[in-house]
């Protein structure tokens, strides 16, 4: 997590509680090689970076994460110390250190749908037995991986299959491409709800 030279404050800038002017990013040098999802990149005192206020920002922290990982995230009502996103260095964004086949900023958007209080597509179960509490999108035994090939029938979901290129699979961020409409009103409903202070005025 070296971090590039800050740039200068630009027009959207804020004010953080007391005053000061803030673009709302931190940068922080650390000894850490990685993180993993005991949470560590949200506390100082471990070489990460303390939250923002939670009901003012959205808090995504950057890092080199291990095990694999692409990124997790908090869904509503957690600790307000942790609540937020992370996302793997290599996988955010669609520029500097992006890596295909995660090189499209998906890991982000998919991400914040957690936080949004979207689930897996699956439901994170691997026997059809789960299910993503979204009515229009169909259920399927687990995750698909990669780019794959139209249809992917599981779980009786013929003939169209289950939704693979949804944001909330984990597939290639070039096979990503959609929400439906029954996650949107998850999400508005999680931003009328528990997200409440970041719905639009």
């Amino acid at each position: 997590m070296d971090p590039p030279a800050r740039s200068s404050v630009g027009p959207h800038d804020r004010r953080e509680r007391h005053g000061k002017r803030t673009d709302g990013i931190v940068r922080v040098q650390t000894e850490r090689n990685l993180f993993s999802t005991g949470d560590d990149v949200k506390r100082a005192g471990k070489g990460g970076s303390t939250a923002r206020p939670t009901d003012a920002y959205l808090n995504i922290w950057v890092c080199t994460l291990g095990g694999g990982l692409l990124g997790y995230a908090q869904f509503p009502g957690g600790p307000r110390a942790t609540d937020g996103v992370v996302v793997l260095n290599t996988a955010v964004g669609t520029e500097g250190s992006a890596t295909a086949p995660f090189d499209k900023g998906r890991t982000l958007t998919h991400e914040i749908g957690h936080w949004l209080n979207l689930r897996h597509i699956w439901g994170d179960t691997l026997d059809c037995s789960g299910g993503d509490r979204v009515p229009d999108t169909p259920n399927c035994e687990g995750p698909n991986s990669g780019m794959p090939t139209f249809p992917v029938i599981t779980c009786s979901n013929g003939p169209h299959g289950g939704m693979f290129m949804n944001y909330m699979d984990y597939v290639d961020d070039a096979a990503m491409f959609m929400f439906t409409a029954g996650q949107v009103n998850r999400m508005n409903a999680c931003l009328a709800g528990p997200r409440k202070a970041f719905a639009p005025a």
